[in-house]
């Protein structure tokens, strides 16, 4: 599958943002009726902003050539790649309850916290907007005004459930790990208890007021606009704050 999305070997659980472009022309946002064109940059990125926070699939093979399925695949290994930027997911954990204890592989770990991080920026529904396109010879920079995660208020839920579990120890837990990646490994304890949160129907804390960031899309020589390898990941970094406000 041909993979068109992201941008590979940045570190940190998502990645900060890009620098800015160059601007050349700045264009009004069109009304619904006048912007269902591949070659609309504000279209392109409306329908881009729907399949990450909404979970929908409407034009996705006609803006970026393959269907939802891949494209939650891509989502899913975006985060599965970032759980392991800081510290390797590669030792199991092993999780000490009351009266027994539970192992749990590199893959299993990985995969629920990503399929967790996805389902927890879908809490943003429709409650976003795109309020600016500047045109570029060569693509657009797209600003969105958004409702977003409150990242480290979702880190202190994590760490509040390791805290509640009865018998639960750090040390067990992380016994697999090098003496030498211990400190970092506590990372993947977080990236544990996300997953296991999100299995029990936990949600993301949300920011109180709605933040604003940019996105960027490609500009083909068919005039079509496509996501860039960074765009993903820039609307995933914008939606969010490192933040240890509670939110709503």
């Amino acid at each position: 599958m041909k993979r068109i999305l992201f941008g590979i070997g940045l570190t940190g659980i998502l990645i900060m943002g890009l620098a800015g472009c160059t601007k050349n022309n700045s264009t009004q946002l069109q009304s619904d009726e006048n912007i269902e064109s591949v070659n609309n940059p504000e279209f392109v990125a409306k329908r881009f902003l729907s399949w990450v926070y909404e979970g929908r699939s409407t034009d996705i093979e006609k803006i970026i050539g393959i269907d939802h399925s891949d494209f939650h695949d891509e989502q899913i290994e975006f985060f599965e790649e970032r759980a392991g930027s800081v510290t390797p997911v590669v030792y199991p954990l092993v999780i000490k309850y009351d009266n027994f204890s539970e192992i749990y592989q590199p893959k299993e770990i990985k995969e629920d916290y990503a399929k967790a991080m996805v389902a927890y920026f879908e809490q943003i529904g429709s409650d976003y907007n795109v309020i600016r396109v500047e045109e570029e010879a060569d693509g657009a920079e797209v600003t969105v005004e958004t409702k977003g995660i409150a990242l480290n208020a979702l880190a202190n839920q994590a760490n509040r459930y390791m805290d509640s579990l009865i018998g639960f120890d750090q040390n067990m837990a992380l016994s697999k790990y090098p003496s030498n990646q211990v400190q970092k490994a506590n990372a993947v304890l977080q990236f544990w208890a996300m997953g296991q949160l999100y299995k029990q129907g936990n949600k993301a804390p949300m920011l109180d007021k709605k933040i604003t960031y940019t996105l960027h899309l490609d500009k083909e020589s068919n005039g079509e606009y496509k996501p860039t390898s960074d765009t993903l990941g820039e609307v995933y970094s914008g939606s969010k704050r490192d933040t240890y406000e509670d939110g709503e």
